[in-house]
């Protein structure tokens, strides 16, 4: 889990990581064993019962639309290296499996291996980032990390700070204009730096310390909570944010125990900035991490809606992504016989669309988030 988690200071995204793998680890022998079992008439499912929400606030259900097929795209058997002049906006970068695939940027029909992905590519895809317009591609070299504009010549070059720290990009700006570059290592003394993409100027972030940040606004506000101090996974029914600008920053407290369903949990770690209304979008699921859907938070921390629940199927697993431009994006890995894929999937209103289906278990980093 400490090769795949970007930030060893978010347990959440540590422990997510960690179940991923177990499914993955379980998928075969549980095909198997579900073949035997359906021939008597019986179906088995490793997995717990998903809540289907509180009655009256759940939203409208939705369904994956058919209209065409869905593009497969797989890692070509050989790839350029991305060059150094200008090829134009990705729309996502990924990695088609989670250890020993290097990192790929997707540009309109083509695709390019990111730099540097040679040292241990597994692990440095979960680092992949784009900002929300597709422009400016982040990814590691050595210990450090580069933010590269995919449309011209410009190269930002960001250096651990000290010897054995390692550098990330954190969170992006809706707007493209910013982003939040971090420090880490094992343990809880990250720093931060907000970047000016446009001007390349860089200054030292205001993070309070135990915060992790989340989110960052248009304005360059970081959007925070309290670093969680346990071990284990526990239910979530309300999480404090601050948006913070300077030394001071306002808190809001989201309370959403009278729109989660019994055994449904927040999801700390996927909290967006929602580009539509000015606060947020919030990943929800059960305690174990398995995603069940995203609610509309306004900014004074008040639960607007459900904006989507995602199906039931004991097959799949979803996950946000993040919002890409102005589209909230969700990956459902699929595990069932004869169709194992990671695809990502935009929410639209109340309806699902399938982008590209990619290689099951691929590591992929949507247009204004981190890879997840």
């Amino acid at each position: 889990m400490a090769d795949d988690a970007r930030n060893y200071s978010d347990p959440e995204r540590a422990l997510a990581v960690g179940r991923r793998r177990r499914r993955t680890m379980l998928a075969a022998p549980a095909l198997a064993v579900a073949v035997a079992v359906v021939a008597v008439g019986t179906w088995v499912t490793l997995r717990p019962s998903i809540p289907t929400g509180t009655p009256g606030n759940q939203a409208t259900e939705v369904t994956t639309a058919a209209s065409s097929p869905v593009p497969t795209l797989s890692p070509p058997p050989t790839a350029p290296a991305l060059p150094p002049g200008a090829v134009g906006r990705a729309s996502f970068a990924y990695a088609g499996c989670r250890s020993g695939c290097p990192g790929l940027a997707v540009v309109g029909d083509r695709q390019f291996i990111i730099p540097g992905q040679e040292r241990n590519p597994g692990s440095s895809a979960m680092l992949l980032s784009l900002s929300p317009d597709g422009r400016w591609l982040g990814y590691p070299a050595g210990d450090g990390y580069v933010v590269r504009d995919l449309t011209g010549t410009r190269t930002m070059a960001f250096p651990p700070s000290e010897t054995g720290w390692r550098t990330a990009a954190w969170v992006w700006s809706a707007d493209s204009n910013r982003l939040l570059v971090g420090d880490f290592r094992e343990g809880n003394d990250n720093t931060y730096t907000l970047v000016d993409v446009l001007t390349g100027s860089r200054t030292p972030a205001v993070m309070p310390a135990a915060r992790t940040p989340l989110a960052l606004t248009n304005e360059g506000k970081i959007v925070s909570r309290a670093r969680d101090q346990q071990s284990e996974p526990v239910r979530v029914l309300m999480l404090t944010v601050s948006a913070i600008g300077d030394a001071t920053g306002r808190s809001v407290t989201i309370d959403a125990s009278a729109i989660l369903a019994e055994n449904e949990s927040l999801f700390p770690g996927s909290v967006f900035v929602d580009p539509d209304a000015g606060g947020y979008l919030l990943g929800v699921g059960t305690a174990d991490g398995i995603s069940t859907g995203v609610l509309r938070v306004a900014a004074d921390g008040r639960v607007v809606e459900r904006v989507v629940d995602v199906p039931r199927d004991n097959r799949e697993f979803w996950n946000v992504l993040g919002v890409g431009g102005d589209r909230l994006l969700l990956s459902r890995q699929t595990n069932g016989t004869g169709r194992r894929a990671t695809t990502v999937v935009a929410v639209t209103g109340k309806a699902l669309r399938d982008l590209v289906a990619l290689p099951h278990e691929s590591i992929v980093a949507v247009p204004g988030a981190s890879a997840r």
